[in-house]
């Protein structure tokens, strides 16, 4: 098997990732499940009646445990010499590949003395705000012209996902000046009515520090930043919210009050000059959760919603941003388009989107939950 044929069949299997690891067959993540890969078919396989013909197309025959010959063989039908020989010696490293017309996002690695790789497919269809059943209020955040709008969520919440999306909004619907700094790049996004550059870090640029200070110089409206890691990315990020642009970015972090205290911790002290600042320029916190639909297959976002009214400016700076005062301001202004976690699952359940067991493994009030 070449790795070209696993990215057919990432392909053909609408997979997100792909993990190629010693010991285990390649695995690919469908709809958030991982399964393993499928052996190629024979074209020297022939059969007679339809009743087998149909039993042979069914059947899912697994392909056998990597070996770390066989791993190394795989990459190198794809990848350059040296940079596996370099990470080999513990030398990570990010490549495009491509396959199909399709782009795709591949990090190799070595793991208990191995290499390892995982291949993300990099989306050249944005999906708009409608296809994702984002709030109706994610549109009105896109018309902001400066602040912050922090998307957080655990680790594979469809981050990302929801903030290209915002971005790809304006693009779509006024002209603005677009730059991206991301590490990795996950989506292709296409100049439409706003001109956009995408800078990858590592490949475009060396740091994220580097590559904000560099847009800062590059008459920019509106910059998303892949994730705000350090306290230097954070302070350039509300810098440039509080200099009249517009930010996105992500962090990891399960819910809005989660996501204020990390980001304090990141701009560190003083911590009163630190809620004054993030007052000032925050437009909106979003937690994201992914749960499975009810029907058909695939998954939709919950969100959390806090948005910057003059009362939840006015916690920020006062510090009073724990997890109930916050639940307060959020169930207060409903009108304004801010909800809590529990009301966003509930509103999916009421709709028919989720189903109750899906609303309830999530839901913080369980006497919320209407019977069954």
């Amino acid at each position: 098997m070449e790795l070209d044929s696993l990215l057919a069949q990432m392909i053909e299997r609408k997979a997100s990732d792909l993990h190629l690891a010693v010991g285990v067959p390649p695995v690919f993540r469908v709809d958030g499940n991982l399964v393993t890969a499928r052996a190629p078919r024979s074209p020297l396989e022939i059969v007679d009646s339809r009743e087998e013909q149909v039993h042979h197309l069914l059947r899912e025959d697994q392909v056998p445990n990597l070996t770390p010959e066989n791993l190394d063989a795989l990459l190198q039908t794809a990848l350059p010499e040296d940079r596996l020989a370099g990470a080999r010696q513990g030398g990570d490293f990010f490549a495009t590949l491509r396959h199909g017309g399709q782009t795709f996002r591949c990090q190799v690695f070595r793991e208990r003395g191995n290499l390892a790789a995982a291949i993300r497919v990099i989306p050249e269809v944005v999906f708009t705000l409608d296809e994702l059943r984002l709030p109706p209020v994610f549109e009105k955040l896109t018309q902001a012209k400066r602040g912050l709008i922090l998307v957080v969520g655990p680790t594979g919440s469809g981050k990302t996902t929801t903030l290209v999306s915002l971005v790809d909004h304006i693009n779509r619907t006024r002209s603005e000046r677009i730059y991206t700094v991301e590490d990795p790049m996950y989506y292709v996004l296409s100049s439409r009515l706003s001109l956009v550059t995408q800078r990858i870090v590592g490949e475009d640029v060396e740091s994220y520090e580097r590559g904000l200070r560099s847009v800062m110089d590059a008459d920019p409206d509106v910059v998303l930043i892949g994730e705000l890691r350090t306290p230097e990315t954070a302070r350039l990020a509300l810098e440039l919210a509080e200099t009249g642009h517009l930010v996105f970015s992500q962090m990891t972090a399960e819910t809005v009050a989660d996501a204020l205290a990390r980001l304090l911790g990141l701009l560190g002290e003083p911590r009163d000059a630190a809620q004054r600042l993030l007052a000032r320029t925050t437009q909106a916190v979003i937690a994201q959760r992914l749960l499975p639909r009810a029907a058909p297959t695939g998954r939709v976002a919950a969100n959390e919603v806090l948005l910057a009214t003059p009362r939840v400016r006015q916690m920020i700076a006062d510090g009073q941003t724990d997890a109930a005062l916050l639940a307060l301001a959020m169930e207060a202004s409903p009108q304004s388009g801010m909800q809590t976690m529990d009301d966003a699952l509930l509103g999916l359940y009421a709709a028919g989107v989720i189903s109750r067991e899906a609303a309830a493994s999530h839901l913080k009030e369980q006497g919320r939950l209407p019977m069954g």
